[in-house]
């Protein structure tokens, strides 16, 4: 049966401790009798939904507590704990990057409630930089290639043409020597033949994990089409570049399937080709982190209602009371935050962060975002040189006090840009993970107090 999918706001718990007493009893299916499996796709998610969900369900995460969604890659264990659910609880808005293939892999039914939707996704504020500019990119890009060496490969016609992949590439049965970093990025050396006219041509297969993806050149015309009818994909930018032999980009966005890639119009029978990320055009669909304002996340918790009464009618009367209860507790929260933040000097309200997560909090609680280490909402991205020295230079113009990063990220770029500026690094900041249940952040409530804790110690500390 096709993958049934219900786009209803869904929020979940992981930590039994944050709601209080034994662990429930799941409840049944309708018409079944086995227990209901309900899975959130994240920690801060599921303690969220096992709220509404009280006594009534049990809500397990699918990622680990303390795993970056952005860098996860699901198991085949955690195929088959999908594959045996009745729910599953996402954030939505483009953030789990590996849903749409975990559920091609895992088949079958189950609601699928995303927590986000209906939220509208904020616009950058002024002195912001919701994603990176044409000029940012097109540095980003040529960043990557210049820490690439090139892999041979030799371009086929459509039929027989060779297949390149997430991981490296394939030549008629010759393997090439794997030459990508983490996001993925190659850069090959393509054999093309002569066709009339003096001219170089050749075909590529791609076989794509989905997402944005660029895919640079030495020239000549590129066109993509996917699958077996050969669809034309269309592209989104072309940018101008000048490094390592590659004078264009074309940024696409691509989804789970297979395209061929047709270079054509070469002066040269060799081309140079780099496939790689498009750095800060991760989620498509804008920024993602609504849970980081506790008034959003109301509308998690109404849409996790309204999800699980859909999956478990008998139990709606318990999921209303449960929500009303826990918007009650948002309502508080969202108090408390606002108080303690009203002890920062408002010319200090400025934060630096390791990546694009703070916007709505920022929103909330009037704070301005300085800049970011990574200049994307994903923390999967890399800054240029480029981008690091404006970032370093708005650090001294605006006199900003604290980065922060969330526990897990490499805190080595925040550590030069504190020796070069006197800022100082707070670095265990829970933003995509609950803590450990003996940990400072066991549940969302927990984990959104002590980050304005460790905000507001950051910025009122004494003068550099």
């Amino acid at each position: 049966m096709a993958t049934r999918i219900l786009a209803l706001a869904v929020v979940g718990v992981l930590m039994l401790a944050g709601c209080g007493g034994s662990q429930p009893a799941p409840a049944m299916p309708a018409g079944g009798t086995t227990p209901l499996k309900v899975i959130a796709a994240e920690s801060f998610l599921a303690d969220i939904a096992q709220n509404v969900a009280g006594d009534r369900l049990v809500i397990d995460s699918l990622i680990p507590t303390g795993v970056d969604p952005h860098g996860f890659e699901p198991t085949p264990a955690d195929v088959r704990k999908v594959a045996e659910s009745d729910v599953l609880i996402v954030n939505g808005a483009g953030f789990e990057a590996f849903l749409s293939k975990l559920l091609a892999n895992a088949g079958g039914e189950r609601l699928v409630i995303e927590a986000a939707a209906g939220l509208a996704s904020r616009a950058a504020r002024e002195g912001e930089t919701a994603v990176m500019s044409d000029t940012e990119l097109a540095e980003a890009l040529c960043a990557e290639a210049s820490e690439l060496s090139a892999a041979q490969i030799t371009a086929g016609d459509a039929a027989a043409a060779p297949e390149l992949n997430a991981h490296g590439a394939e030549d008629a049965g010759h393997a090439t020597e794997e030459h990508g970093d983490e996001h993925g990025a190659t850069l090959w050396s393509v054999t093309l033949a002569q066709q009339a006219g003096g001219r170089y041509a050749g075909f590529l297969k791609l076989d794509a994990e989905g997402g944005e993806v660029a895919i640079a050149t030495s020239g000549g015309a590129l066109t993509v089409t996917r699958g077996a009818d050969q669809t034309p994909v269309g592209i989104e930018k072309t940018l101008p570049l000048d490094c390592a032999g590659l004078t264009q980009a074309a940024i696409l966005d691509l989804e789970s399937d297979e395209y061929l890639i047709a270079l054509k119009d070469f002066a040269a029978s060799q081309a140079t080709l780099m496939m790689g990320s498009p750095g800060g055009h991760h989620h498509d669909e804008g920024d993602p982190h609504f849970w980081l304002d506790p008034a959003r996340v109301i509308t998690y918790v109404e849409n996790i209602r309204d999800g699980l009464i859909a999956a478990d009618p008998p139990g709606a009367e318990t999921y209303r009371a449960n929500a009303e209860r826990y918007i009650a507790q948002l309502n508080d929260l969202d108090r408390a935050i606002a108080a303690d933040v009203a002890q920062i000097p408002a010319a200090d309200r400025q934060l630096v962060t390791n990546h694009e997560s703070f916007g709505y909090y920022a929103d909330r609680y009037g704070f301005r975002i300085i800049g970011t280490i990574v200049p994307s909402v994903s923390s999967g991205a890399s800054p240029s040189a480029q981008q690091l020295a404006r970032l370093t230079e708005r650090v001294r113009a605006t006199g900003a006090k604290a980065i922060f990063l969330e526990t897990g990220a490499n805190p080595q770029l925040a550590e030069q840009l504190a020796r070069e500026t006197g800022i100082q690094v707070i670095s265990d900041l829970y933003t995509h993970s609950l803590s450990a249940p003996d940990g400072p952040a066991p549940t969302y409530l927990a984990m959104m107090r002590y980050n304005t804790q460790r905000i507001v110690e950051g910025l009122t500390a004494a003068q550099r």
